[in-house]
């Protein structure tokens, strides 16, 4: 069956700093019209550092959306003409304060494909310099560093519950082979 929906009209909503809001007019592949409210944004990218003892560093930050704070990996937005990598070396730094060797690519994931067209794509930094962070302005944040085997725990226990760094964690301990 076909599934495939063909935009008739994009309808911006509002535009903002990070996204853009859009409620399109769509043509569904049996002839039927419908809407599609979603969001634009760019794209991220993500980093998870291991070091050589086998722990992780994580970041906890309040996230207003859900009123808590969420631990999870660096990420920030890819800035006009910045490319993933070059924002998740970026972003080590001023989140972490670490500064990456080189980094692996562990794959492009859709946080929510169901209202956001983001592509965010995931790095590991297995190499790298501690240093200071320099955080934005109006960032606050505390980094956690945690032994992989108790965030792959934290995972199962359903602590950990941010998407991109649930992907990470489990991305690289199976490609090390790595069981808690």
């Amino acid at each position: 069956m076909d599934t495939r929906e063909y935009t008739k009209k994009q309808n911006l909503v509002y535009k903002g700093r990070i996204l853009t809001l859009y409620n399109d007019e769509v043509t569904l592949a049996d002839g039927s019209e419908s809407k599609r409210e979603y969001v634009h944004h760019n794209g991220g990218s993500s980093v998870l550092a291991v070091d050589n003892e086998g722990y992780v560093y994580l970041v906890e930050q309040f996230r207003y959306p859900y009123r808590e704070n969420v631990l999870e990996i660096p990420a920030g937005k890819v800035e006009k003409g910045e490319s993933a990598y070059d924002c998740a070396v970026r972003e080590l730094k001023e989140e972490v304060g670490l500064k990456a060797k080189s980094l692996e690519d562990l794959g492009l994931i859709y946080p929510s494909p169901g209202y956001t067209d983001e592509p965010l794509h995931i790095f590991v930094a297995r190499e790298f310099e501690v240093g200071e962070n320099s955080l934005d302005e109006h960032e606050l944040l505390n980094v956690k560093k945690i032994l992989l085997s108790d965030a792959l725990k934290m995972i199962e226990d359903n602590i950990l519950r941010d998407s991109k760094t649930v992907v990470a964690i489990l991305r690289y301990a199976l490609s090390h082979g790595i069981r808690r």
